[in-house]
């Protein structure tokens, strides 16, 4: 068996079995293939015959009954686009798997119904004005966090009004032109746009142009091809060749994968050149992601699904690094190794993996990433496979905290949670024992109490109660934490009750930032944070400091904590982003050329470490005494 490597390699063969589909299966496909072609020449034969009979008597048959000739002229432009659908897919297969040229997939198709609609001038003039509005455009929603049917719906908009305002100039102008492009269909020039801006946002211009050009080619040939009365007539005269067509892209697809020009890539010699000096990155979330064979258990909170990711990814690919983004889904491990293959020659280091996924569902799901990177050998950002087991489950992770000195809530019975809420006014909380990295739930009565309980335990099975003291709600993002020289604790937020959002917290001295520093790192170390931590964190009136969540895996969504204390230390995501790439890279001992470039953090390396630590809150005091 000929391997993909064995393809690209000059030595390579005209026609290559890739033994994909069993020999059985592509000679039932090699008859299906043939037998039209034998009917074909039944029907020639039995049009020169004066009486046909025998086999000849089947071609009559056949022209008779077999044909589409007897469509009406209103309806046969639709019944050829339907006729002549498998042949431009068997042009399109070619295209792509035997010459290896890049197209914006089958839009080529679509595109050729446009040009065959309201002719080849008009429609590449609106393409080309179409497609520069969008990519124009497209950048700034993403960066307002519009989501995916909201894009879509803008740019089928501008579309429209695109086309209104060229029927208005056609008609002023006089221009046959103008009026003309009006009628393109709406639906096809809006995909085409925004291919060509997701293209250019995951590639670059010279490739977004490039596939661009041999798309809108592709169309041509197929809307030239289309015309040829020949052609026409004989997909009418004998529909039964679809089959023909159907069976010659599965032989393309098993024989003629060549891809023959696919190294062919414009733009992608700088793009290599900043990879092999800055490294391949691939982000790992989770968005969408299959579906599991069966549900057994709830998935991740919403939280992961909605970081808005895209400053952050912007950052990095704007500071030369190749970015690749990907479903932590059942998919990963394939998508990894494909990725991991397809790097350029001249980087000989793997891609570095940063997880901002919570895994799918299921027991241990923290652990789902850091095992397959494990698993495939690949340098990745977070904790590894074994510290999740112990985030996720709160009553390990409270005795440990415990037994390392920390301040952590107080466990309760169910029985003394209802005592302690009947004799005085409190705030209790019920959170799930397993999954560590949910939200806990505030109860304040028994009602509330036994409601939160049963709700916790159908969702998650079992529930724990917590009584956690009463003070400022504080969030500390922690950097490489695992290292006693870099470790260092961004500005400390606190969370605004009424809109949910970070903001820095002001009137701490600067004794007691440091004191709750340390505490950040030591807890971090305790429970196997690596890279960037967030500790969720109780400071009463007396100064006492109480663990209330570590959270190992952090989205660094532009919304989210990391983000906003990054901001306060003076780090762009970007800076963000290489803060954690050179925390994996010095911790594993790989890339050891990568140097950090962005501006220093005003936040503090662990206090145990520099005896100097009250200079550490500068930040934070600071802002304070102001």
């Amino acid at each position: 068996m000929a391997t993909g490597n064995a393809v690209n390699t000059p030595s390579r063969r005209l026609f290559i079995d890739r033994q994909r589909i069993p020999t059985v299966w592509l000679r039932v496909l090699l008859g299906v293939a043939v037998l039209p072609l034998i009917a074909l020449n039944l029907r020639m034969l039995a049009l020169g015959a004066a009486d046909p009979s025998g086999l000849l008597s089947i071609g009559e048959w056949l022209n008779h009954s077999m044909n589409l000739n007897w469509v009406g002229p209103a309806d046969r432009s639709v019944v050829l686009y339907i006729l002549l659908l498998p042949f431009a897919a068997l042009l399109i297969a070619l295209t792509r798997l035997t010459l290896g040229i890049r197209v914006l997939g089958f839009r080529a198709i679509l595109i050729a119904i446009g040009f065959q609609e309201i002719g080849l001038l008009p429609s590449l003039l609106l393409i080309l004005l179409i497609a520069t509005t969008v990519v124009l455009v497209r950048p700034m929603m993403r960066r307002s966090g519009m989501p995916l049917y909201a894009r879509v719906a803008v740019i089928l908009c501008i579309v429209a009004t695109t086309m209104v305002l060229s029927l208005l100039a056609g008609s002023w102008l006089n221009s046959a032109t103008l009026w003309s492009m009006a009628f393109f269909p709406v639906v096809i020039l809006a995909m085409l746009a925004e291919s060509v801006a997701d293209t250019v946002a995951r590639e670059n211009t010279a490739m977004a142009a490039w596939r661009t050009a041999t798309t809108i080619t592709l169309a041509g040939v197929i809307a030239g091809l289309s015309q040829v009365t020949v052609i026409r007539e004989l997909v009418l005269a004998c529909p039964e060749l679809l089959a023909t067509q159907t069976a010659l892209i599965v032989f393309v697809s098993e024989f003629l994968d060549l891809r023959l020009f696919e190294s062919f890539r414009p733009g992608e010699n700088k793009r290599q050149d900043a990879e092999a000096a800055r490294g391949h990155v691939v982000l790992v979330r989770n968005r969408f992601g299959a579906a599991p064979i069966a549900q057994t258990s709830s998935g991740a909170p919403r939280r992961y699904r909605r970081a808005a990711l895209q400053p952050f990814i912007d950052g990095l690919r704007a500071q030369g690094f190749k970015v690749d983004v990907v479903e932590g889904d059942s998919s990963l491990p394939s998508k990894l190794r494909n990725l991991a293959g397809s790097r350029s020659p001249s980087s000989s280091a793997p891609p570095l993996v940063i997880n901002c996924a919570g895994g799918m569902h299921g027991a241990g799901r923290l652990g789902q990433v850091p095992a397959i990177c494990e698993m495939l050998g690949l340098p990745y950002s977070g904790p590894a496979p074994q510290a999740p087991a112990l985030l996720d489950d709160r009553s390990a992770q409270l005795s440990v905290l415990g037994r390392a000195g920390l301040s952590v809530p107080k466990t309760l019975s169910r029985d003394e949670a209802e005592t302690l809420l009947a004799r005085e006014d409190t705030r209790l909380w019920v959170r799930p024992r397993f999954q560590g990295d949910r939200s806990a739930t505030a109860v304040r009565s028994q009602r509330q109490l036994r409601r939160a309980l049963e709700r916790t335990e159908e969702r998650f099975g079992t529930a724990m109660i917590e009584a956690i003291p009463r003070g400022r709600g504080l969030s500390a993002v922690v950097l490489q934490p695992q290292d006693d020289a870099r470790a260092m604790v961004l500005p400390l937020l606190e969370k605004l009750p009424s809109t949910g959002r970070f903001q820095q917290a002001h009137g701490l001295s600067a004794e007691h930032g440091s004191a709750i520093r340390q505490q950040v790192i030591a807890c971090a170390r305790a429970l196997g944070c690596r890279d960037l931590a967030r500790i969720d964190l109780i400071c009463d009136e007396q100064g006492r400091i109480t663990i209330a969540q570590v959270l190992a895996i952090e989205p660094l969504s532009k919304s989210g904590p990391a983000h906003r204390a990054a901001a306060l230390a003076g780090l762009s995501p970007a800076d963000l982003g290489e803060k954690v790439l050179q925390s994996v890279l010095t911790r594993t001992g790989t890339g050891t050329d990568h140097k950090y470039s962005g501006p220093k953090v005003s936040a503090t390396r662990n206090p145990t470490q520099n005896k100097r630590s009250s200079s550490a809150c500068v930040t934070l005091h600071s802002s304070a005494t102001a």
